[in-house]
């Protein structure tokens, strides 16, 4: 053990320096050549160990950095990465109150905060939850629960003949496809729903999708809205969305997972205000709260949907109806070995609380304003997208240069040029036709000055480039 916490003070202290390129990794086939991550009979010595972690934090995109703008998360955060390193020291699991006592006492607040947050927890109901692993995994309880909620039997006696229909906005994340598969649905029976010219969807078209099913004899069961899309940041209408899915009983169901955390903010939580609306919802602490990943839940409004559409089995052995049964939390997850996530997330939220996330939201949106303001006093920058949230989609565009094929190849090539000489890093996306340059603002320390960077170097890339 000693050993080992030695190596990992080395890691810190020496292997991960702060002046590090935020990414330095070639391609597949050139790091294959590198690296030999090959396994065999006979075990190997301390050295080549302490060489192999080194390659993987050397090749590795450093995602703490402030220049790190890729994906939905960005930044450390020290007392849930303690967490982190606890909860793997003591392995335990989440099955029952027994094997995992106080993280699952930590797991229950932190559902009842969530629910508190949403507005789940509201006085006449509890709420419930359950923390899984990812968020795709959450969106897919949440298309369970709701053909739980349409046709219970579906658990014992399967489809029967009927054909279940689901609805997303053509802006929604892709786990509603793997959800739509896994759960037995057909992604062909997954609805895209048109989204209008600020990414949301459309209560019209949804409600036109689903009087095109109704019309087939089909089943509406499900509709699933967005709170923060990945490429543009957008909030689907809950509201409006909701009032439909009551007039046909249909679950209605939020993937809160990058966009929820606005809900910790008095000045932006109006984005969300209609939230405690939904049936379900998805958070991810592995995004916007920075705690290492996966560490995500499922939010149900509820009491008992969760137990009633997960479980099954393990009585005779596992769940014992002991003092402790109303404390077991593994009837709840389609899990059975599952990480005591809790502690990272709780450790962190202690330290930290409603306010400090609060205050991160709002700079990282005031920063996102600037950010705006910044894409539109250029000459050569656009913008192809609203930003209400920490998505800023934009692109370099020469004056002479109209054809879309060009400009979204110019674009994808300033960022892989970005990326090969070390930062910032950024992707590109694709919004309604037209390709573009996304940056996720996640990381609490960035700065005016670190955006201004970033756009420069857009800007003088591009210029190269187009002039070659």
């Amino acid at each position: 053990m000693q050993e080992s916490l030695e190596l990992l003070s080395r890691a810190i202290n020496e292997w991960m320096p702060k002046n590090r390129p935020v990414s330095q990794n070639p391609s597949a086939p050139e790091l294959e050549k590198i690296l030999d991550v090959s396994l065999g009979e006979q075990g190997c010595d301390q050295q080549s160990l302490e060489d192999a972690i080194k390659a993987y934090l050397h090749y590795n995109p450093d995602a703490s950095q402030v220049d790190f703008f890729k994906l939905l998360y960005s930044g450390r955060n020290k007392h849930a990465l303690l967490g982190d390193w606890i909860t793997s020291l003591s392995n335990a699991t989440m099955h029952t109150y027994q094997v995992g006592p106080v993280a699952t006492l930590m797991e229950l607040e932190l559902i009842r905060q969530w629910n508190k947050l949403v507005g789940f927890n509201d006085g006449t109901n509890e709420g419930e939850g359950v923390m899984v692993a990812g968020g795709s995994q959450a969106n897919l309880i949440g298309m369970m629960l709701a053909r739980h909620h349409v046709c219970p039997d579906y658990k014992t006696k399967g489809a029967g003949g009927r054909t279940l229909v689901a609805y997303v906005s053509d802006q929604a994340h892709y786990s509603g496809q793997k959800a739509a598969n896994v759960l037995g649905i057909g992604t062909d029976n997954l609805i895209a729903v048109a989204s209008d010219e600020t990414g949301r969807i459309c209560p019209v078209a949804l409600q036109q999708e689903i009087d095109k099913s109704l019309a087939q004899g089909h089943i509406p069961f499900y509709i699933g809205l967005t709170a923060g899309t990945t490429v543009i940041g957008a909030y689907d209408p809950v509201a409006a969305c909701s009032k439909i899915a009551r007039a046909h009983n249909i679950w209605l169901h939020i993937d809160g997972a990058w966009g929820g955390p606005i809900l910790f903010s008095d000045q932006h939580r109006h984005l969300l205000a209609d939230s405690h609306l939904a049936d379900s919802f998805t958070w991810d602490a592995h995004k916007l709260m920075n705690v290492p990943i996966t560490a995500a839940v499922i939010l149900v409004k509820h009491d008992g949907a969760l137990r009633a559409c997960c479980s099954g089995g393990g009585g005779e052995y596992l769940f014992h109806a002991d003092e402790n049964a109303a404390y077991n939390l593994g009837e709840r997850s389609i899990q059975c070995g599952r990480r005591a996530d809790a502690l990272k997330v709780w450790l962190s939220w202690k330290a930290i609380g409603n306010q400090g996330f609060a205050a991160k939201i709002d700079h990282l949106q005031s920063i996102k304003t600037e950010c705006v303001e910044m894409v539109e006093q250029s000459e050569s920058l656009e913008m192809l997208a609203p930003s209400v949230y920490l998505n800023v989609l934009f692109r370099y565009r020469p004056e002479h240069m109209t054809d879309e094929q060009e400009i979204r190849k110019l674009n994808i090539e300033i960022c892989k040029t970005m990326m090969r000489n070390g930062g910032p890093y950024v992707d590109y996306a694709q919004y309604k036709g037209r390709y573009g340059i996304r940056l996720i603002l996640a990381n609490g320390e960035v700065t005016r000055q670190h955006i201004s960077v970033l756009l420069d170097q857009c800007e003088l890339i591009g210029r190269e480039l187009a002039s070659q």
